[in-house]
């Protein structure tokens, strides 16, 4: 019987020529693998969130009876609302993510992958992300990658209220934490240490900005073997001012907008139309309920569109207000000035009184008003804007949606009105101001609470861009990348029903793409380190 001879070598060393092998002895190969953790980094309220300080539960897309509860009822006004979420003013030690939950993270729980809860999986929204997580970690990569390398699955949940240079941060921690935790054996059953020197990040909407912020802000950089961004507002989107203004758009048909979707998808349209209302409802079901959360944190605050967003067809201006002295276009050139701090005209984006609701805007001794608190958030966020512009990390990809109406830009339209009647004043703001904006304005613009003297109706149009529903095409693909690393997924890729801003890491199609560039990525990394051993 011939003996076992064990020859131990580094990955590396496959490319090379092989050392002690012996010609009567039976030679084993044992490879040490090296360990590239992927690092998923989910959207604004993507990630489950908990109070620090007693750990009552916030935030929690995947528990629908809490949401429907302290969300979606009547009585959860827009001041129960942020007094749950936000507290009575914006605060960075607030809220944590809730990762530890027992009863949740059953979900995941594998008899032979016992560490998920472990690497964050419990803090991220399942419902959307789940199917990825799973994806990527039971993918048979294929040689050499089988080989040299582990691809443990993490997910970094992180507080999306607070800005995204706080969480971009904390995130570069929790990269050198991570590397380091593997290097010393932590999550090795037998305590073994592992080579681990680079993770890569893959992103879902507003994570793009926490992990731009890890890398370009915060030097987490050269840790980071590569980015792979899914459907990022990269320079913003107009979705966040249409929605403090009017709230969270309705669902308004299907593909072809006629009967014949529902005769053709019958099951796929009820469920559309339902979950979009529901969720609708939950997130915010006018601007006053959106506003008193985005306009009290600041991660929301820097969705906006940024000095560099150009509406899908190139522009600058992508609001227009018919006013009556002619048609306004903005911004000129700084949005933040020209647009988010407007108060007294129809088109401004937050209602002061939105802000804290119920409660007067006003200036007690030494203390700041609501509105005060929000300029400072906004200031913030323009300067994180300004510092990040359209920097990325030197090895990225990038995907985006399409083919959805999506509100690359904000349009008014007005309407002659000499006869105010109260009731239907009324009637528009309870039904009307649900899901849309409409206004009565004077001969100066100004918006008319009760709708006396008013000169005509304004009206916030729906979206009728290209895009993902919430990103336009313009943001989505904005990274000046090399070519062949962006790609697009629209219904060509996918179904309609499917290629949907939060849903879009559901469908095969985003999956693929994902898998193919961590592909990329691990092959040029092999490239690299073979011209390294050989040269």
């Amino acid at each position: 019987m011939k003996t076992i001879n064990c020859i131990n070598i580094k990955w590396q060393d496959l490319f090379a020529q092989i050392d002690g092998l012996e010609t009567d002895a039976q030679n084993r190969i044992c490879i040490e693998a090296e360990v590239i953790p992927i690092v998923f980094v989910p959207g604004i309220m993507g990630s489950r969130l908990r109070r620090r300080i007693d750990k009552a539960k916030l935030w929690d897309p995947d528990d629908p009876l809490f949401m429907v509860d302290k969300y979606g009822k009547f009585s959860a006004t827009a001041a129960r609302r942020k007094a749950l979420l936000i507290g009575s003013e914006f605060s960075l030690t607030y809220a944590e993510v809730h990762a530890d939950d027992p009863n949740h993270n059953k979900r995941f729980a594998h008899q032979h992958d016992t560490s998920r809860d472990k690497r964050g999986w419990g803090g991220v929204m399942w419902g959307s992300y789940g199917a990825l997580l799973i994806k990527l970690q039971e993918h048979q990569w294929p040689a050499p990658l089988n080989a040299c390398f582990e691809f443990p699955v993490h997910a970094f949940g992180y507080n999306w209220s607070a800005s995204n240079d706080d969480a971009g941060l904390a995130l570069k921690e929790y990269i050198g934490k991570t590397t380091d935790d593997y290097q010393k054996g932590v999550y090795s059953p037998d305590g073994r240490k592992r080579e681990c020197n680079k993770v890569i990040i893959v992103t879902h909407s507003m994570g793009g900005l926490v992990a731009r912020s890890a890398c370009v802000l915060h030097g987490a950089e050269g840790t980071v073997l590569g980015v792979i961004h899914g459907v990022q507002p990269s320079v913003g989107s107009p979705a966040a001012y249409w929605r403090m203004k009017a709230g969270f758009e309705r669902p308004r048909g299907g593909p072809n907008r006629q009967l014949w979707d529902w005769l053709r998808n019958p099951l796929k349209m009820a469920k559309h139309t339902l979950l979009g209302h529901i969720s609708a409802v939950i997130l915010g079901t006018n601007g006053e309920e959106v506003t008193s959360l985005l306009g009290n944190s600041p991660g929301g605050l820097e969705l906006l569109p940024t000095k560099e967003y150009r509406d899908n067809a190139g522009n600058r201006a992508w609001l227009s207000y018919p006013a009556s002295k002619g048609e306004v276009r903005l911004p000129v050139a700084d949005p933040y000035e020209e647009i988010y701090l407007l108060k007294d005209v129809a088109h401004r984006m937050v209602d002061p009184d939105w802000l804290d609701p119920g409660k007067k805007d006003s200036v007690a001794a030494g203390k700041k008003g609501a509105w005060q608190f929000y300029c400072g958030y906004l200031n913030q966020a323009k300067k994180f804007h300004n510092s990040l512009k359209t920097c990325f990390h030197s090895e990225s990809y990038q995907f985006y949606g399409t083919d959805l109406d999506s509100p690359d830009r904000v349009e008014f339209s007005r309407l002659d009105y000499s006869h105010p009647q109260r009731g239907r004043i009324l009637l528009d703001q309870f039904f009307v101001n649900k899901g849309g904006f409409r206004t009565y304005v004077g001969n100066r613009d100004w918006p008319l609470a009760n709708g006396e003297g008013a000169e005509a109706i304004v009206t916030l149009e729906p979206p009728a861009g290209k895009g993902d529903g919430t990103v336009p095409n313009s943001s989505g693909k904005i990274l000046p990348l090399r070519e062949g690393r962006t790609v697009k997924i629209g219904t060509n890729e996918g179904s309609w029903f499917e290629i949907g801003h939060q849903d879009i890491y559901g469908t095969p199609r985003a999956q693929e793409v994902v898998c193919t560039c961590i592909w990329n990525l691990t092959q040029k990394y092999i490239d690299d380190h073979i011209g390294t051993v050989t040269g």
